[in-house]
Formats: C-alpha cells, structure tokens, sequence
C-alpha cells in the first residue's frame, strides 16, 4: 500500500473523485465544518497544552487576527482550541487549507505528521458528501429542469411574478408550520417595520411542477439570504433538511453569510449548521435585539 501524505504540502490538495483524474480539490475551498470531533479533539489536545516554545493555540489565535480580549476570554473555556475553531471556522475565508498554512507558520508539523491522515479522511468524506447531496439536488427532481424546466418556466413560480418580472427575495424563510405564528410576527416586522421581502413558500408559492426543483431554484437564485426557523420539530421534515443542506452548500468555506439560523423554541442544532452563529429567540432578556440583529443580517 502506497504510502499516505503526511505533511502540509502534500495535503494541500486531494483527487476530486468524480471530476476525473486529473483535477484536485484545492484544501482552501473545503470549510472548517468538515472537520470531525476526532480531528477536532486532537487538535486540541496538541494546541491546549501550554509549552514553553508559546507554540499554542494562542500563537495560532494571534496569527489568525483575533485580539488579546479574544484570548483572555478564550482562556476561560475548558477548551479554547474548539472555541477558536468554532469562531474562526465561521468567519469569511477560513478553510481546512488555511488552517494547515497557519499550524504550518507557528512551526507545529508535529500536529500533522500525527492526524494528516485523519484531516485527509475528513476533508474526503466531505466532498463526497457535497457531491452526493448535489446529486439528490440534481437527480430524480431537479433534473427535470432540463429539458421539462427552462428558464421561462422558472420565470413563474411565485404569486407576485409576471411576464416582465420574476419577484427577487431578501430572504427564503425555512420553517416547519408548528412555528407558524413566529413567522407571522417575522412578517409583521421585517416586511413592515423594516421594508424586506420575504419568501413564504405557503404564501408565495405557485402549485404545480416540482416542488424540490423550485425551491432550489428560489434559494440559489431569488433569496439573497435564507432564514431557518429551528425548533424540535424542525429537524423531523425530510424538506427542510433538504433545504438547509441546499442552503449550506452554496456557502462552501463560510465565504457567505447566506443560512442565518434562529431558534425559536429550545432545540439542538443540527450539526450542519454548528458552524454558524445563532440567533435566540428563546432568550427574552436579549429580544429588544432580535429583530434589529435578523433584520441587519439580512441586509448584508
């Protein structure tokens, strides 16, 4: 058996799979997120330890821009490492390849020699994964857009479209209907108070064609954002699962802010979306902000 790559500069790049044998994938286009908790453990353990050489999470938090009140908050938590990756992972431009350049500069090849392997098997798991949930995006629904949807068909899918127009979105909305009146009070105020255009698919929905294929269609090319509404019963609808994997992977390495989630009612978060900041309705000493916070997202 061959030998597997170990070091930083051979782990730049993995055979993209199904894209042939002569492309790669670039580790600066794989997000943080596809880091599992082995890799993430690990590297814990190695950057927690304080050394005498200072080669620890702090040097790593210092090369990646973060300020001294971020440190010293930081050294609090039980573990500072996966606060630092948590927190980065979500920030615009990190990437699994960013982060192997940045152990790389504060001279840490030991960290790799000892899980490259494991990050190798986790950056590959998750082009796959992506690849594979393209294909159920693309196969057996969507793929009727072509030749059974063209682009004049997609041009009329929502209530308010016409002719001349198809009706542009600030946000689609992603909720299950037991968080209905939450989404009427979104209505109230975002539509209201703050002048945004919100996708309601029970509202704003044309019947006929194919649901999934349309949906897709809104959320990569009509709704600038989209907004998940997270409670218990969220994660039990096969759709809205479909939708935020959707959403999730036209954001690849955190380079968008497109997924704003909120939690609405006490719930886990599901761990696609772990790698996002949340807002909670749930905590009424923080509302007199929720809707500036949601609104302000949105703009963006």
């Amino acid at each position: 058996m061959a030998e597997r790559p170990r070091s930083i500069s051979s782990l730049s790049t993995i055979p993209a799979g199904d894209k042939g044998n002569n492309s790669t994938i670039d580790w600066h286009d794989i997000p943080v997120l596809a880091l599992g908790p082995t890799v993430r453990n690990k590297l814990s353990l190695y950057l927690n330890r304080e050394l005498d050489t200072a080669k620890d999470w702090r040097y790593l938090a210092e090369i990646l821009d973060y300020e001294t009140l971020d440190i010293q908050n930081w050294e609090r938590r039980r573990d500072p490492t996966r606060e630092l990756l948590n927190n980065w992972g979500s920030k615009r431009g990190s990437s699994v390849g960013k982060l192997l350049d940045n152990i790389h500069l504060i001279e840490r090849e030991d960290v790799i020699e000892d899980i490259g392997i494991l990050i190798e098997s986790d950056v590959t798991k998750w082009v796959r994964k992506r690849e594979e949930e393209r294909r159920n995006v693309q196969d057996p629904e969507v793929s009727s857009v072509s030749p059974n949807f063209s682009q004049d068909e997609f041009s009329r899918i929502t209530i308010q479209d016409n002719e001349d127009d198809s009706q542009k979105f600030d946000a689609f909305v992603c909720y299950c209907l037991d968080d209905h009146p939450f989404v009427q009070e979104m209505i109230s105020v975002l539509e209201g108070k703050e002048k945004l255009k919100l996708y309601i698919q029970y509202r704003d929905l044309l019947p006929g064609g194919s649901h999934t294929t349309v949906t897709a269609e809104l959320i990569e090319n009509r709704c600038r954002r989209m907004v998940v509404v997270l409670s218990p019963q969220f994660k039990e609808d096969d759709f809205n699962n479909f939708c935020i994997k959707f959403g999730i992977s036209l954001q690849p390495g955190g380079q968008s802010k497109k997924v704003i989630p909120v939690i609405v009612s006490p719930c886990k978060l599901p761990s696609i979306l772990q790698h996002l900041t949340v807002l909670d309705y749930t905590k009424k000493d923080l509302r007199p902000w929720f809707w500036n916070r949601l609104a302000s997202a949105i703009k963006l």
